[in-house]
Formats: structure tokens, C-alpha cells, sequence
């Protein structure tokens, strides 16, 4: 089965990339068509993020591009099995480099934060060529040859992964050989590992995590994103350091600073809402509610 993955994989990539592209717009648009409940989730989504000041029409069109994005995304991670780092840098570059390159400096290692957005498997990719060593902190997929076909396509250019299960020991050890972690804080988890903080008008629970590495290790934090400039060229943007809010009081600050990390992540899907993985349930997971009790009979 691996094999058989990854040779269609290694045949998809000799496909012309403009042609890939188009093709992958296609393929999200029949997605978006045949996919109804993802569809369902990502319009509902849409309207719990921007309420009264997006339309139907809008949040249909905005959906139908963010599908369009996700069949784009499908082809661009086949090419760089056979494109080598100068191809990739024929249409991708970065932006905002010294904002890492201090961090790094630091000798504390390096938090890129980061999110479901725009081809973020292909910025991955790129990244790991120019910084090494570099790990993702991922949730591994259910199916296990989809998730080591991943895996192989992601360790194409160095980069390395760590299992988001149980992993604080070893991000821990990581930190302290000044390595640079990877990680998305846009998914739903459950309420005992994460903190329900603001995301668009609603709260979400949202991974606790990175507020924890950082209290514990001090180590800078950096957004990055990758956002598509037209003509099948992208940009990967890296933005200044997060500062550690303080408030003296541990529990406050792993709250706030995970606050923090959404409304950066939530700046950049207003700004490119076609770019969000809206197909997600974000806010699945709610506050824990106690049965009320029973009025007394007299």
C-alpha cells in the first residue's frame, strides 16, 4: 500500500504544475459540491466568525475558495517529491526572515506558531530547507499508510516530526538543544487539555500546550503563514515575536498568552478568509455544563 501511495504521488508530480493547479481548483469545487456536510460546517463557521457583516452570497463564495485552496494544496505537496530547493524557491519566498533569524539567536530555540491555512504543508517543505533542524508537532492520521506517506513527502527536505501525544517531555528536551518546533494551534481539542479562550465571536477550546512550553522555557514565539500572490506563487511571512503577558498568576497567564495566540491566527483568517480550513469544527467542544437539579417534591 505505501509503495502503491506513493508511486500514484510520484506520477501526479509530472503533471505540468499550472495544469496541477487547475486541477486542483476543480477538484475542491466538486469537493465543496459533494462533500455536504463539510460544506454544512464550513458556511456555519463562516457565519458564528463574521456574523451580520458577511452575507450568504459571500460566505458561499468565501467556502467554495477556501475548497479551491484545499485542492490546490493537494497537488502542490506531490511536486516537491521530485522538485528540487531551487524550484520550490522559483515560487515561493519568504518575508520578515530576521524576525526569526533574532529569535534564533536567542539560543532558547524557536515556537513558530502557526495554523490550518492557506498550503501550509508546502510552507513546511520549504522551510525545512533553509532551517534545520526544524519539527512539526502534529496529531498523527487515523489511516497509517496515508500518515507515513505524509511523513515521507514532509522528511523530503528535513523536516522531522514529533506526536502531539504526550509530548511535553520531549519539546522540553528539543527546546534545550536550541531546536525549532512547529506548531498549529487551530484545532478543537477536549476540554481537560485545552482552555477556552476568544476565537471570531465565539470561545474555543484551544490547546493549552504552547501557553505551558513557553511559561516553563521562556522560548520566543513566531507566527508564521503562507499566503498565495497570485500566478501560483507564495509568500511565507514571518511576523514579530509575541510577548509573554504577565500577571503573576500561573492559571491567568496560560489563559491569556493562548488568547493571544488565537487572535493572531484569527487576524490572518479575516485578512484571507479564503485561506482558513474552514471545514474544521473549531468550536465543537463547549464549557462543561452540570445537569441542573431536580426542584425538590414536597
Amino acid at each position: 500500500m505505501d509503495r502503491i501511495l506513493y508511486s500514484l504521488l510520484v506520477l501526479l508530480s509530472f503533471i505540468p504544475r499550472p495544469l496541477g493547479l487547475k486541477l486542483g481548483d476543480l477538484m475542491g469545487l466538486t469537493l465543496y459540491g459533494v462533500l455536504k456536510r463539510r460544506r454544512t460546517i464550513a458556511l456555519n463557521n463562516l457565519t458564528i466568525a463574521f456574523g451580520e457583516g458577511m452575507n450568504k452570497r459571500e460566505r458561499e463564495d468565501i467556502a467554495k475558495k477556501s475548497f479551491k485552496m484545499m485542492g490546490r494544496h493537494f497537488f502542490e505537496i506531490c511536486y516537491p517529491v521530485r522538485f528540487s530547493k531551487d524550484r520550490l524557491a522559483s515560487y515561493v519566498t519568504f518575508s520578515g526572515s530576521d524576525h526569526f533569524e533574532k529569535a534564533r539567536g536567542q539560543g532558547k530555540g524557536v515556537v513558530l506558531l502557526g495554523a490550518h491555512f492557506g498550503c501550509w504543508e508546502l510552507m513546511s517543505i520549504y522551510f525545512g530547507y533553509f532551517y534545520s533542524p526544524a519539527y512539526i508537532v502534529v496529531k498523527p492520521l487515523d489511516f497509517k499508510p496515508v500518515n507515513r506517506l505524509v511523513e515521507k513527502v514532509r522528511g523530503v527536505s528535513g523536516i522531522r516530526y514529533v506526536s502531539k501525544e504526550k509530548s511535553m517531555r520531549r519539546l522540553l528536551q528539543l527546546l534545550r538543544q536550541e531546536a525549532v518546533l512547529g506548531i498549529m494551534l487551530d484545532q478543537n481539542i477536549d476540554w481537560k487539555d485545552g482552555v477556552f479562550v476568544p476565537f471570531f465571536n465565539k470561545r474555543a477550546c484551544t490547546n493549552k500546550g504552547l501557553a505551558l512550553l513557553v511559561h516553563k522555557t521562556q522560548v520566543p514565539v513566531i507566527p508564521m503563514f503562507i499566503v498565495h500572490q497570485g500566478q501560483g506563487h507564495y509568500q511565507v511571512e514571518f511576523q514579530p515575536p509575541l510577548p509573554w503577558i504577565t500577571f503573576g498568576d500561573r492559571t491567568k497567564e496560560i489563559e491569556e498568552n493562548t488568547a493571544q495566540y488565537n487572535q493572531v491566527i484569527e487576524a490572518m483568517a479575516r485578512k484571507y478568509p479564503d485561506h482558513y480550513f474552514w471545514v474544521h469544527q473549531r468550536w465543537k467542544t463547549r464549557p462543561y455544563q452540570p445537569w441542573p437539579r431536580a426542584p425538590k417534591v414536597r
